[in-house]
C-alpha cells in the first residue's frame, strides 16, 4: 500500500485517525466524540511542538513536516467537529420540527370545531347565599337567645 505524500507526515496511529475521520458513517455519537478528542490531543500537541521549536531556534527556518502534520490534523478535528454538529442540529430540529407540526394540526382542529356555547339563560354570579335561617344566633354568640342555641349544640341541655 502506498503512502500518499500528504500522509507520510502523520505515523502511524495518525493515519489511522485520520482515515477514520474520513469515515464517520459507521461511528455512534461516543466513539465519534472520542475521536474527536484524541484528534485534537495530537493537534494541540503538533501545535506545541511549532511554537517550542519556533521559540527556540535562533534563526527561523521553515518547519513544513509538522506544519504540514497539524494541517491533516486539524482538517480531520474540521470533520468530525462538522459530524458532531450535524448529528446535535438533528436531533436538536425532530422536537421542533414535532412541535410545529402538532400547532398545525391543534389550529387545523380548532378551526374544525366550534367553540363550547353555554347556555343563555344563566346569569352572573351574585356572591355567597344568604344564611338559610337568620332566626338563630350566629355560632358562637354567648348571650340572650344566642346562649341556647350555642348549648344545644354543643352537649346538649345542661
Amino acid at each position: 500500500m502506498a503512502i500518499s505524500h500528504e500522509e507520510r507526515a502523520l505515523d502511524t496511529g495518525e493515519r489511522e485517525l485520520v482515515a477514520q475521520s474520513r469515515d464517520l458513517g459507521a461511528l455512534n455519537q461516543a466513539q465519534l466524540t472520542d475521536l474527536q478528542k484524541r484528534l485534537r490531543a495530537r493537534r494541540d500537541r503538533v501545535q506545541r511542538m511549532i511554537r517550542t521549536r519556533t521559540r527556540n531556534a535562533e534563526a527561523p527556518g521553515p518547519d513544513t513536516g509538522a506544519r504540514q502534520k497539524k494541517a491533516l490534523l486539524a482538517e480531520a478535528v474540521k470533520r468530525v467537529t462538522d459530524e458532531v454538529h450535524a448529528r446535535r442540529d438533528a436531533a436538536r430540529k425532530s422536537p421542533a420540527e414535532k412541535a410545529t407540526r402538532n400547532l398545525a394540526a391543534a389550529v387545523q382542529h380548532k378551526s374544525e370545531n366550534p367553540g363550547w356555547r353555554g347556555p343563555e339563560d344563566l346569569t352572573a354570579n351574585t356572591g355567597p347565599a344568604e344564611t338559610p335561617n337568620t332566626k338563630i344566633a350566629p355560632s358562637g354568640a354567648l348571650h340572650a337567645e344566642g346562649m341556647r342555641a350555642v348549648i344545644a349544640r354543643s352537649t346538649g341541655d345542661r
